[in-house]
């Protein structure tokens, strides 16, 4: 993970274009908008589906393999059906279709696999202002590790978190509370970007709080 960080770190520091960065200059594979699940059943859709989607079987269940074309159909004519990665790291190129499963015939969504072993670490983003409060930023920080830990593939992985704040909100009782020491930050004008990381993002202890519900 050290060197994954390290990575993530020259990225922030000499580019705004982080993903473009880490594309271009690191050894493994960075994609952005990563697809990590699907919407089980036709009951579920909230979009309005068209046949070009071709997304559901005669049963009313989604499809178990996806190409990267079906993926991009999905997110521009139905995005309710789809929940991305803002980044994930692979070990090398990826090759084949987006495979994903459900746990039970009904659950709500089908969840992506990783057959190939090649998944390295979970990569997070999150933005806020003055107007948000240690709350709110501890509350987002759970919900993502919390949605994240529900899939298999993701749980078993690397997990970074990067934050960007203005300076005048603190949030290293958050970072020492999940990550402990693993964390650094990079400084620009008024905002400083944290990054955060776990070796593994089922071994993050989420049981407390920092700030009681």
């Amino acid at each position: 993970m050290k060197k994954i960080i390290s990575d993530i770190h020259n990225g922030i520091q000499n580019s705004r274009k982080t993903i473009e960065f880490l594309q271009k200059n690191s050894k493994w594979t960075w994609i952005g908008d990563y697809p990590v699940s699907v919407v089980n059943e036709v009951t579920r859709v909230t979009d309005e589906v068209t046949e070009e989607i071709n997304f559901f079987d005669e049963n009313g269940f989604s499809k178990h393999s996806y190409t990267k074309d079906d993926i991009k159909l999905l997110k521009k004519n139905a995005p309710s059906t789809i929940k991305t990665a803002y980044l994930l790291c692979l070990k090398k190129q990826r090759s084949g279709d987006f495979n994903f499963l459900e746990k039970f015939p009904h659950d709500r969504w089908k969840k992506v696999t990783d057959e190939e072993d090649n998944f390295e670490a979970l990569v997070e983003f999150s933005k806020f202002t003055t107007d948000d409060d240690s709350k709110t930023i501890e509350t987002a920080l759970r919900d993502i590790m919390r949605s994240s830990k529900e899939i298999p593939s993701l749980k078993r992985i690397g997990f970074v978190w990067i934050v960007t704040l203005p300076k005048t909100i603190n949030i290293v009782d958050i970072l020492e509370h999940y990550f402990s020491d693993n964390h650094i930050f990079v400084e620009a004008g008024r905002k400083v970007t944290y990054i955060a990381w776990g070796d593994m993002l089922a071994n993050i202890n989420m049981r407390y709080f920092v700030n009681t519900p």
